[in-house]
């Protein structure tokens, strides 16, 4: 999905097959906390979500603050 520009609102932990869902920030002002509470976690969109199973990253836009 190159390209693909959607907001995820959720994801799993771990891996694509992980049953440990969690909310992901919307707003970029939010971002960095929850970057600091995971910083070593990975995030998946989650196969069990009915997701691709592909992983996560998130950024900020720097005009639009969007993730």
């Amino acid at each position: 999905m190159r390209g693909d520009r959607r907001q995820i609102q959720t994801a799993v932990l771990g891996g694509p097959g992980s049953e440990e869902p969690l909310m992901l920030p919307l707003e970029a002002i939010e971002l960095d906390a929850f970057r600091r509470r995971h910083e070593h976690d990975t995030f998946w969109c989650g196969l069990l979500l009915g997701g691709c199973g592909l992983w996560l990253w998130g950024h900020v836009a720097r005009v639009a603050a969007l993730m």
